[in-house]
């Protein structure tokens, strides 16, 4: 007996809504998408994907996990979508003091950390492409997902796949799973730092982290390498760089500051001195949450309201695998990792 198709509106257009689409087009779901065309967190995302914490320099969260699936996960969109978003490009951290560079001398060593660390060399400690008074690490399995061509030929795909709806959410047209007088089996919020407004998983404990960034025209900066130190340098071509970014958790406006401007260019004055010129200055919202793991799950009383949310700065490389078996859970009954399900603020 073939299974009938589910039947998913989601809600929200960024990588969390995106992501969940894909995977449930790709299991045989119907899914519409609803997309305001307002995205004020994934639209400004610089789209890294760096597999080290490097305050201790540790490894991200299930990052041996993450890595291979988001490869397969982005090359295989970029061929489906006939495109080119997801890039390969080398990061070096600029060590900040002495202590992480003896972090980083220590986790080098471990076998656990050599897919993740290059051994740090003569060249590394002479490196002049920035200020290098510590020496400096590269990092492998360092990506980056260009983030405009990645939405425009993503959402083209659900459409051509799928439905996808140009207009706002209104609660008030939400009956059950009824929307606007259509119906579907499932409810998918994915609507990033909205969230404390949705009416069924509003008191869930996400933050609005701001976050802004700048553009600038540098003829100092290396364009072959993301540098980091104090804030990160991605290269864009033509001699400019996005660089950033601040965190900020008592404005959740998308107006950019002179306050983060300033602090911005001083966080770049600790790479190089050359005095940049400002092409652009770019603001939004990032969808966080304390302990540093995504919102999965589904509401206690409305068993076909679902939530997948909080994917935080870290997005791009969390979104392939989580998506995937957030659709597992929906369709097949798998059960979530305990630290992604909502379940753990039940009893909290």
């Amino acid at each position: 007996m073939t299974r009938s198709k589910r039947n998913f509106l989601i809600i929200g257009a960024g990588l969390s809504g995106v992501s969940v689409a894909i995977q449930l087009i790709r299991k045989g779901a119907n899914v519409a998408l609803m997309d305001n065309c307002v995205n004020f967190s994934s639209s400004v995302a610089a789209g890294m994907i760096n597999p080290l914490v490097f305050r201790r320099m540790t490894k991200s969260w299930r990052v041996d996990e993450f890595i291979p699936h988001l490869k397969t996960f982005y090359r295989g969109l970029e061929t489906e979508t006939n495109s080119s978003f997801f890039h390969e490009i080398p990061i070096r951290r600029l060590f900040s003091t002495e202590q992480e560079h003896d972090f980083w001398l220590e986790k080098q060593e471990r076998e656990d950390f050599e897919l993740y660390m290059n051994r740090v060399t003569d060249a590394d400690y002479s490196y002049s492409g920035g200020k290098n008074p510590f020496g400096s690490g590269r990092v492998k399995e360092t990506y980056y997902v260009e983030v405009q061509p990645f939405f425009e030929n993503v959402k083209k795909w659900i459409s051509d796949h799928g439905a996808l709806l140009t207009e706002e959410f209104d609660s008030t047209l939400l009956s059950g799973t009824q929307y606007n007088d259509v119906a579907y089996d499932d409810i998918v919020f994915c609507q990033g730092y909205l969230n404390p407004n949705n009416e069924w998983f509003g008191s869930l404990p996400l933050d609005q982290t701001k976050g802004e960034t700048l553009t600038i025209k540098s003829k100092q900066l290396p364009e072959d390498i993301s540098l980091n130190r104090k804030c990160f340098i991605l290269p864009q071509g033509d001699q400019t760089f996005k660089i950033g970014s601040t965190y900020g958790w008592s404005d959740p406006t998308t107006h950019v500051t002179e306050e983060a401007r300033a602090e911005i260019l001083n966080n770049l004055s600790y790479i190089i001195d050359e005095k940049v010129e400002v092409l652009d200055q770019a603001a939004g919202i990032r969808p966080t949450t304390r302990d540093r793991r995504p919102l999965l799950g589904t509401h206690t009383e409305f068993k076909n309201y679902h939530i997948f949310n909080g994917l935080g700065a870290k997005g791009f490389m969390l979104a392939p695998l989580i998506s995937l078996e957030f659709v597992e859970y929906l369709l097949d009954g798998k059960p979530l990792d305990k630290e992604v399900d909502i379940a753990r603020y039940n009893n909290s």
